[in-house]
């Protein structure tokens, strides 16, 4: 009986931790993950109650019932698509409103306020609807403030799962981490025209410009990997 029980618990145990690790690969939201544990807490002690009472029967359906309600949580806290913030984590702080021939611009600094980020600008009229398949037609102006803290959404282009990208950042990249801050899917889009800007925090006026576009052979790749950032040239006094 002892050594019956081991086993469930050490079982259930180890398969306990390797859905919670899909659920962090996947980046479901954190209620998601919170959820699970609770309905694997449920599922302990229903378990251990029907181990005491030895049906077998029900002790199958409890492992049934508990993988099935793992799908559902998968569901239900998928993680929703948003836009990509110029800044993760805190940023230092707001930049001055700059004003541009379609309106004004508010960016965001990095961390240590060294970097000024505008992020999301467009630079020409999305290309959707009549636009489509036309040459790129002037932006639109806007009214107010623009608020360019996030990136625009990446370009239409096919997309590996969410488990399928944490593994490559694990492999490759080695900059995966375990954050709240990350759950959600970056948004594609057809408009997709926006330009960033990185420029140093300095009264220093002339400075180089440097103007990047990203690779991906015109079928992958987005503005925000950390490869593409230009912040690291912008600490060297260039404009990116």
């Amino acid at each position: 009986m002892k050594a019956g029980k081991f086993g469930f618990f050490l079982g259930s145990g180890l398969l306990f931790l390797i859905l919670l690790a899909l659920l962090e690969l996947n980046q479901n939201t954190v209620w998601g993950l919170v959820l699970f544990l609770v309905v694997s807490v449920l599922f302990w002690l229903l378990h251990h109650r029907a181990y005491r009472s030895r049906k077998r029967g029900l002790r199958g359906l409890l492992w049934f019932a508990w993988l099935a309600l793992f799908c559902v949580v998968v569901y239900i806290s998928w993680p929703p698509v948003q836009a990509v913030p110029a800044v993760q984590g805190k940023n230092g702080g707001l930049t001055a409103v700059v004003s541009v021939a379609q309106g004004d611009v508010q960016g965001v600094c990095s961390r240590d306020g060294e970097i000024e980020i505008f992020a999301g600008i467009p630079y020409a009229a999305p290309p959707v609807g009549e636009n489509r398949f036309r040459a790129p037609q002037p932006p639109e102006s806007w009214d107010g403030v623009l608020a360019a803290d996030h990136f625009g959404p990446m370009s239409m282009q096919p997309r590996n799962s969410r488990i399928v990208d944490s593994l490559v950042q694990i492999a490759l990249y080695h900059d995966y981490k375990i954050t709240p801050k990350d759950d959600y899917v970056e948004a594609v889009s057809e408009d997709s025209l926006y330009l960033n800007i990185w420029k140093p925090v300095t009264e220093e006026a002339d400075l180089p410009v440097l103007v990047y576009i990203h690779g991906g052979s015109l079928q992958t790749g987005q503005t925000w990997y950390a490869d593409h950032s230009g912040e690291g040239l912008a600490r060297k006094g260039v404009i990116v």
